[in-house]
């Protein structure tokens, strides 16, 4: 981390742990009553939502390579901070995980060179960690879950079939997710989940880099990751993560083609017993004339 990042990232995060740590406003201090206190959180409410469309402009702006838009939008989204309490909303390392990706974010626009992989990866990071902030139920990151299950998945397919290459490239997928969620996880978890998920992920890294794989370890450390993803996401724990069919996260997929083959076995069944009917008319018509000539 360069020194002027560093500056620049400490400054972001003591302002914002100001907010976490500052005495209460003059209203919320002295008001009486629910009615001045259901007015503070209004406020802070209203705040949140404009630090979300802020992130949500900048993040739209970055990904289509927009400059101006997304200097403006950042500038927007400072703004959207002053006067915020995080108090309740997150911990001080999520306090911190946040400052760090405005800081990201802040370094990768003011970079001369622009490079569209790092407007798109930092600008992500920066949405999922804002939208982690401001709901604590439904937030986008958490829709990660199934395809880092497919990672993992595919990391197991390739320890049982012993396929070293595809388990690193599988682990290595895995891993760039995680730096994706990192700071919304951080907001919206515990430490110590994030640091023993964590340490997990480089135990893991460690056993895959390994000229020879160690399949034994590989196997137990996968069977922890499963556990470790589902605590990570909130999952159930008796929810499979290693499921017989993989690469579909849309259910409707599925209830579509079954019901089109549905359709169509119905369909060829009529057109046989129509097929059918006009034979057997066919054939009486023809009785028909022959009894006819007789008499």
């Amino acid at each position: 981390m360069s020194y002027r990042k560093r500056i620049g990232l400490l400054s972001v995060l003591v302002f914002l742990l100001w907010s976490y740590l500052a005495v209460p406003s003059y209203a919320e201090a002295f008001s009486v009553g629910t009615a001045a206190k259901g007015s503070a959180e209004s406020e802070r409410t209203e705040k949140l939502q404009r630090l979300e469309t802020a992130a949500e402009r900048l993040y739209n702006n970055m990904q289509q390579g927009n400059a101006p838009g997304a200097l403006e939008a950042m500038e927007i989204l400072i703004d959207a901070l002053e006067g915020l309490s995080f108090k309740g909303l997150t911990s001080v390392e999520g306090i911190h995980a946040l400052a760090e990706s405005i800081m990201d974010t802040r370094e990768t626009l003011a970079r001369v060179e622009v490079s569209q992989d790092e407007w798109t990866g930092t600008s992500a990071r920066l949405r999922l960690a804002v939208n982690s902030l401001n709901h604590r139920e439904g937030a986008l990151w958490l829709q990660y879950y199934k395809v880092m299950a497919d990672n993992l998945q595919s990391m197991e397919k390739a320890r049982t079939g012993g396929e070293p290459t595809i388990l690193r490239g599988a682990f290595q997928e895995f891993k760039d997710r995680y730096e994706v969620i990192r700071s919304a996880a951080i907001i919206a978890r515990d430490p110590a989940e994030i640091t023993k998920f964590e340490s997990w992920l480089s135990y893991v890294e460690r056993l895959s880099n390994d000229k020879t794989l160690d399949m034994g370890a590989l196997e137990h450390a996968l069977d922890l990751g499963e556990g470790m993803l589902k605590e990570l996401f909130g999952r159930r724990a008796d929810e499979p993560v290693f499921l017989p069919i993989t690469g579909y996260d849309n259910p409707w997929y599925w209830s579509t083609l079954i019901g089109g083959w549905i359709v169509l076995t119905l369909s060829y069944a009529g057109f046989r017993k129509y097929r059918a009917n006009q034979n057997v008319s066919s054939v009486k018509r023809e009785e028909d004339r022959y009894n006819h000539y007789r008499l």
